[in-house]
């Protein structure tokens, strides 16, 4: 795959913000995978280091046009040997590659937590920490937990909390209870209480949940979602199926409410119809008088493209919008039938089922958030 060229076609375009006192643009990222393929695939045997650079340049522009880019990361960074599906251990050099791209904040709760045991969690909870990366869903002890659960997102004059958690850890228990977030009403609605105490202008929960390969949410994600909307949570975004789910975005008089059901894989080595790709949500904040709400959503479609270069299997995240129309231009034959597959799978999908969830559009090379009625 050829890059192109143009930095232009990275950029965000924002609009209607001046006549709101603080504005704050969120971006949610999907599941960041490391299959054994790409574990390889990032070794530079001329160094011995591992880069990942490369797999997410494309999407730099558009990531760092957020005030915060957050991201789910489904592998521990447990040390060697690294290995991939079923129990993940990823370089560390893998969370290099997405802060260069503009991911500055990573959920850590899911349900591959636990693949590398107590010690796992405590070594990529010390990767994270000396990258000075804003992260929660796993911890140390009790009382790390009480330092970054939740951990409060404070900018622009917008103060929000940020809670993660996971429905279990591939039966692997956490060898203590403080360890990892697991969805769980009693402890979920005592973090929530805390979370409110701490005066922030909302709530967000990255949850873990659902399941995989299904294209739409089931029964618990919607009960859950009505149960956590109404202990005053307005924003939740879910991960875990692999696949995108629906999103929906409902505004009353004087309130709103937001849920993501999947946001799909944002990198792995899955190739199988419907879990190629994923979503990138963008959220527009803004606050005025001391009210906030939310002046636009929409989502991104992203794909994965795997390559062939001298010799070597490469990996590529890009937007869909930036290839379309001409993707035959950079893609193989076989890559230009699968990604557009994806997008048509995509589309089909969240046009039929999203609500007031539209499409971010690529228009004259800037990427265009609809502004949403009042």
């Amino acid at each position: 795959m050829r890059p192109l060229l143009s930095l232009a076609l990275t950029i965000i375009c924002s609009i209607g913000f001046a006549q709101y006192d603080s504005t704050l643009r969120l971006i949610f990222i999907g599941d960041v995978m490391g299959h054994v393929p790409q574990i390889q695939s990032a070794y530079d045997s001329s160094t011995g280091r591992y880069d990942y650079t490369d797999v997410f340049s494309e999407l730099k522009g558009l990531l760092t046009s957020a005030d915060y880019s957050i991201a789910n990361l489904e592998v521990t960074l447990g040390g060697e040997p690294f290995t991939g599906y079923p129990q993940f251990s990823s370089p560390d050099e893998l969370v290099d590659g997405l802060m260069a791209a503009g991911v500055n904040v990573l959920v850590t709760a899911n349900n591959h937590s636990v693949d590398r045991g107590g010690d796992g969690i405590r070594r990529t909870i010390d990767v994270l920490a000396a990258k000075n990366l804003l992260f929660t869903g796993t911890f140390l002890d009790s009382t790390d937990r009480s330092i970054r659960n939740p951990i409060v997102l404070n900018k622009n004059g917008v103060k929000l909390a940020l809670l993660n958690y996971t429905y279990g850890t591939n039966g692997i228990p956490a060898p203590s209870p403080y360890l990892v977030n697991l969805i769980d009403t009693v402890s979920m609605a005592n973090d929530i209480a805390r979370a409110q105490a701490l005066g922030v202008d909302d709530i967000v929960v990255f949850i873990h949940w659902g399941n995989e390969y299904e294209r739409l949410p089931n029964m618990q994600q919607k009960r859950l979602t009505g149960w956590l909307h109404g202990k005053g949570v307005r924003i939740i975004i879910g991960s875990h199926p692999h696949v995108v789910q629906p999103a929906e975005f409902n505004r009353f008089e004087n309130d709103f409410r937001l849920v993501v059901y999947s946001l799909g894989n944002f990198v792995s080595n899955q190739r199988r119809r419907y879990c190629d790709g994923g979503l990138v949500v963008l959220v527009d904040l803004m606050k005025q008088n001391g009210k906030l709400e939310v002046s636009g959503v929409g989502y991104i479609p992203v794909w994965v493209d795997t390559y062939f270069s001298s010799g070597k299997r490469k990996y590529k995240v890009f937007p869909v919008g930036m290839y379309e129309g001409k993707s035959n231009q950079f893609l193989s034959a076989a890559s230009d039938s699968a990604f557009k597959v994806f997008v048509d799978d995509t589309r089909s999908l969240l046009n039929a089922n999203n609500i007031n969830f539209p499409e971010v559009k690529l228009v004259n090379g800037e990427w265009v958030v609809p502004l949403l009625s009042r």
